[in-house]
């Protein structure tokens, strides 16, 4: 995922490397310093023209200015298909993720915390989302599942999105996710087809992975902090991708 502090870090570098004042950048490109200032700070990013411009004036590629530091990214070290299905095995790094947060023992039954679950206002998740600092991009919603292979009373369930700073504003709570290896599965037509629906929702995957992938192809739940995800690549939240923490046996 891209993240728009870490491309300011690598324009500045750059900038430096090249002893260019942000003033002398400004000028050859044509905008403003304060323009410059905002894209090194991560506060916005330049459009696709001035991305082309600062890589020309930095001797560099497009590439080079846009890496996305792919040490730190998912990495896919096996796939397996079944009937058509992709099942993804995947190295994913410790992630950061904020927004709204649930937890079960705030509650006092599991009825009422699912409830609080289901009856969350929207305007509640936007609220936390607004707060949040150093959102990685592109941005995508995730629903985190905390615990829900344990005891009911240490279920947790978050509205969260992904971000690269772990210290956020009041009112928005965080989850540090460890590194690990997951399972991930995406809900199109031959996934669904697993579950005997046309289509699927995302958190209905879990429950196959658990049951019949994962002892198929030699997994077990990861018992390392890492949790259920579910990454929507929709507004409407209708398609993405499910994400269970495994290790192999």
């Amino acid at each position: 995922m891209f993240n728009q502090m870490a491309f300011g870090k690598r324009v500045k570098s750059f900038r430096l490397k090249n002893q260019y004042s942000q003033k002398e950048v400004a000028f050859k490109i044509g905008v403003s310093e304060q323009a410059v200032s905002k894209w090194e700070n991560g506060d916005c990013l330049p459009d696709v023209y001035n991305l082309k411009l600062l890589a020309q004036i930095f001797h560099i590629s497009v590439d080079s200015l846009l890496d996305t530091e792919m040490q730190n990214a998912e990495k896919i070290v096996e796939t397996i298909t079944i009937n058509g299905a992709r099942f993804e095995v995947v190295e994913k790094p410790e992630t950061i993720y904020a927004g709204k947060i649930i937890y079960a023992k705030d509650f006092p039954s599991a009825d009422s915390f699912n409830a609080a679950i289901d009856s969350l206002p929207e305007d509640e998740k936007q609220a936390a989302f607004c707060k949040l600092k150093e959102t990685v991009l592109p941005i995508y919603d995730v629903c985190l599942s905390i615990n829900f292979w344990r005891d009911a009373r240490l279920h947790a369930y978050g509205f969260v999105r992904e971000v690269a700073a772990e210290t956020q504003p009041d009112g928005v709570d965080v989850y540090k996710m460890p590194a690990s290896l997951y399972i991930r599965v995406y809900t199109d037509k031959e996934t669904s087809q697993l579950v005997c629906k046309e289509h699927c929702e995302t958190w209905e995957l879990f429950a196959y992975i658990r049951d019949y992938f994962m002892p198929a192809h030699g997994f077990a739940m990861a018992q390392n902090g890492a949790q259920e995800l579910e990454v929507f690549d929709t507004l409407e939240h209708k398609s993405g991708y499910a994400y269970m923490p495994v290790v192999r046996i």
